[in-house]
């Protein structure tokens, strides 16, 4: 078989199939000649754990997923509850490892069920917490209501408390299988799974589809925030470069804020995910022409995971390039949370070029003043250099440090566009 593990206290019931005899405890290892029905790959944990927790809801609830490695070999742990088959209460907690490869798969997997008395974990558990918090949303899918409910018994702090419990017991072996499982080289040599491409969605709005105008954030990670009125919906990009081509670069149709204060505008059609980039000028027959990009809706926790230390330098540094294209068609760019809605107030970033005594001047100038500590501001509310790309580029990152301090979210912020 392809895992090699530790059978130490259980004994072998057939070829594939181990028992506890002293809790009834029950591993299993089996391989699928098969591709693996994972809805995603394991370098794509927010939306592996969020199908999982769907998908899992049906009948239970996915307690936690992780990717792991066993021995140098990538797999994904899971941990899972499901009601006991045909009792009126109990659970069966479950913890499987599942190496995937191209064709194939292996699985190693511990199933642990309340015997006696059931549900005492999470009597004294709430006795101890209270019945206010006890039932949580599913960090993975907060909008799944499944089967059994992710509440706060089933965190791993309390394990020791509730050592010979089935779910305590059932992350023990995980992390011993973790410890000291092996995979058969020849099975980890295979090429590594990669999931089958989702199928073509329909191209674009139907007829007789309600486009709803809305207004992008900053695009971070392969996420783009939309704002659909005051709420701030999160979307996975199908084709960034799609967006990015068009977006802030001063093409697409604008909404005014002020008399003075625009910012860009796309029309999302929610039926079919897509969002339509009208051109804001009109061609010479009189239309308006504009791309369309296909997106996915997500939840404020997947996006939220995608900003990672890469992905938000990346970001800023495209307010830079941004910054660069605005200055050379005669604009200054703010960097603002996407409530502002009206005149500029704090708190901002006011990247801008402008001439003094002859000489173009890069500014970057934020309200509040950063704190001394702060990276490239030093306690300053304005800097300037003389306009080169490079100087103006750097706005970018200034925008980063200064927002650091706001305690706003950078998927939550605007770009805005005033004319000289």
């Amino acid at each position: 078989m392809p895992i090699a593990f530790d059978t130490t206290g259980f004994q072998q019931h057939d070829p594939t199939t181990w028992v506890n005899p002293a809790n009834g405890d029950q591993v299993s290892l089996t391989y699928f000649d098969l591709v693996p029905d994972l809805p995603a790959s394991l370098d794509e944990m927010p939306k592996l754990r969020h199908d999982l927790a769907v998908t899992t809801g049906d009948v239970g609830c996915l307690i936690e997923a992780h990717h792991v490695r066993l021995g140098d070999v990538p797999a994904l742990l899971q941990v899972v509850k499901v009601p006991l088959p045909n009792q009126p209460s109990g659970q069966v907690f479950i913890g499987s490892f599942t190496v995937p490869k191209a064709d194939s798969s292996a699985v190693l997997k511990l199933q642990a069920a309340e015997q006696g008395m059931t549900g005492m974990r999470e009597a004294v558990l709430v006795a101890q917490l209270g019945f206010e918090g006890w039932v949580m949303p599913h960090p993975y899918a907060p909008e799944v209501e499944g089967r059994l409910p992710f509440h706060a018994g089933d965190d791993p702090r309390y394990d020791a408390q509730f050592a010979d419990h089935p779910l305590s017991r059932v992350r023990a072996w995980a992390h011993h299988v973790i410890r000291t499982a092996r995979v058969d080289p020849r099975f980890a040599a295979l090429a590594p799974f990669q999931p089958a491409a989702p199928a073509a969605a329909p191209p674009g709005p139907a007829v007789g589809s309600t486009l709803t105008t809305v207004v992008p954030g900053l695009p971070i990670g392969g996420y783009l925030p939309l704002w659909i009125d005051d709420e701030c919906t999160f979307w996975r990009m199908t084709e960034p470069d799609a967006v990015l081509e068009k977006l802030a670069l001063g093409v697409l149709a604008r909404t005014p804020l002020t008399d003075r204060r625009f910012r860009d505008l796309v029309a999302l059609d929610e039926s079919s995910a897509t969002i339509m980039l009208p051109d804001r000028y009109r061609s010479e027959d009189g239309g308006i022409a504009g791309g369309m990009a296909e997106l996915t809706r997500v939840t404020g926790l997947e996006a939220h995971e995608a900003l990672t230390t890469d992905t938000l330098l990346e970001a800023f540094r495209w307010i830079g390039r941004v910054s660069v294209a605005a200055a050379q068609r005669g604009e200054y760019v703010t960097v603002e949370p996407g409530t502002h809605t009206a005149e500029l107030t704090e708190p901002y970033v006011l990247l801008a070029v402008q001439e003094h005594e002859g000489q173009s001047v890069s500014i970057a100038q934020t309200t509040p003043t950063p704190p001394a500590e702060t990276p490239m501001w030093l306690g300053q509310a304005s800097l300037n250099a003389p306009a080169t790309r490079e100087s103006i580029e750097a706005g970018g990152l200034l925008a980063m440090y200064a927002m650091n301090t706001w305690g706003e979210h950078p998927l939550r912020l605007c770009l805005t566009f005033t004319p000289h």
